[in-house]
């Protein structure tokens, strides 16, 4: 009977393959992905027709592309850019330079493809350009992180106040965010291989491009560089790269240069554009009521946008620059390439942010949309760190238990920041992402 028994159990027990629970794992995490990014293109999407107001750059962004679209991209430049100089009456609102010939190329083009000039159409490329940050989040996720803190940071993200914001306007953030990260994240793939020759070119023709979008395009590209030339000159030392690198890079910047100097009618001409602009600032009366205050302002920007993240930004931060081992026990951080990259993006969002709380006039989250990909990401890690401290000192069903509360916040986090996004732009018709105007439509 005793044997009986045994069989017994033996033939009604479930067996359940290790490739049978990959692929139920997988087929999970999949769903997961795609809701999620679905909810943050359908989010996107449901906001494009519901600004009650379009902002002064808006009109003036939508006013250049049409005279290109009337004039050509050289002609129209060209007039513009006399324009711009020549109106000094202007100068005090601060009005954008019209030697962002990137951006007008692509508002334009898309005017040509739409056959419509209306102001919409702005907010159609930086709603499409904010949706390809989300899949380079999923890229950079995977490729770096892992796949919970993948989930995280997108469906932060997807979510995310000021970059909902951003993806309705017809402004060049959304852009600047997206292609910026394109270069944080080739910056990455060089990091952790620098045998990797393919990288090199497509970062150095990038960033190139990038240099055309807007002004603090310079200081992503130039901070980028600084980053993997301090990986080849004095992690690897491999002298010879690092010069490649200079040399090539050099001359990317240099044909972006000639070819914007060429559009605009000459050296003298992109000078006078940016004299005009560098003069206007400090008597710029938007920037001075809107854009100034203390450092710590962009701190609670960040708190106001999204507590809970901010939070876990901080912790994984520590986390990240911390010299304790017993954080670095996933696969993901036992990976010193992968860690190296990781430790990039963290001292990048940090020497970006710097420079943004040091910079007067600046307290725009516009200026730092950047830093909102990097930033989710860091809080999943973040969160990661406090889960994996959590598992070392509890029992299994403890755990499962901490772990189901925690998804429960995450949601409500989720639906906060949502709120968040509806009470202060949607509710208020805030027209802009400087911090002030978060602090007072935010009470």
């Amino acid at each position: 009977m005793k044997k009986l028994s045994e069989t017994q159990e033996h033939v009604f027990q479930p067996s359940i393959s290790p490739k049978a629970i990959n692929l139920f794992r997988n087929t999970l995490i999949g769903i997961l992905l795609s809701s999620i990014l679905a909810l943050g293109i359908t989010s996107r999407i449901d906001n494009l027709n519901n600004v009650a107001e379009r902002s002064p750059d808006e009109n003036t962004y939508t006013y250049f592309a049409k005279t290109i679209v009337q004039n050509g991209v050289s002609e129209g430049i060209k007039m513009l850019t006399k324009e711009h100089v020549s109106n000094k009456e202007t100068w005090i609102y601060f009005p954008p330079p019209p030697t962002r010939v990137g951006y007008f190329w692509l508002i334009s083009g898309a005017m040509r493809i739409t056959n419509s000039t209306d102001i919409k159409i702005g907010a159609y490329v930086s709603c499409a350009f904010s949706i390809i940050s989300l899949l380079l989040l999923i890229v950079i996720g995977l490729r770096l992180f892992n796949t919970w803190i993948t989930l995280f940071a997108l469906l932060l993200m997807s979510v995310s106040p000021v970059e909902l914001a951003i993806a309705r306007r017809t402004w060049q953030d959304a852009i600047v965010e997206c292609v910026g990260l394109l270069l944080i994240y080739l910056s990455c793939e060089i990091c952790r291989n620098t045998k990797r020759i393919i990288w090199y070119p497509l970062l150095i023709v990038t960033g190139s491009c990038f240099l055309s979008l807007k002004e603090s395009a310079v200081l992503i590209y130039g901070l980028c560089i600084i980053w993997l030339l301090w990986i080849l000159l004095f992690k690897e030392q491999s002298i010879l790269k690092g010069l490649f690198l200079i040399i090539a890079s050099s001359l990317g910047v240099g044909i972006t240069i000639a070819i914007l100097v060429h559009i605009s009618g000459g050296i003298s001409a992109i000078a006078e554009s940016l004299k005009c602009w560098i003069k206007a600032m400090p008597t710029n009366q938007y920037a001075i009521e809107y854009q100034s205050g203390p450092w710590y302002n962009f701190l609670q920007g960040f708190w106001i946008v999204s507590p809970v993240s901010t939070i876990l930004c901080l912790i994984g931060i520590a986390g990240t620059l911390s010299s304790k081992e017993n954080l670095r026990r996933e696969d993901f951080l036992c990976n010193p390439t992968n860690r190296r990259a990781i430790i990039g993006i963290t001292l990048f969002m940090i020497t970006f942010l710097i420079i943004a709380m040091s910079t007067p006039l600046f307290q725009n989250f516009r200026y730092i949309s950047i830093l909102f990909v990097p930033f989710y990401l860091i809080s999943g890690l973040g969160l990661w760190y406090v889960i994996s401290i959590v598992k070392s000192s509890l029992k299994s069903l403890s755990f499962y238990l901490i772990i189901l509360i925690i998804a429960i916040a995450l949601i409500l986090t989720a639906m906060r920041d949502y709120s968040a996004f509806i009470k202060i732009f949607i509710r208020t018709g805030a027209k802009d992402v400087s911090i002030k105007m978060l602090k007072d439509y935010s009470r």
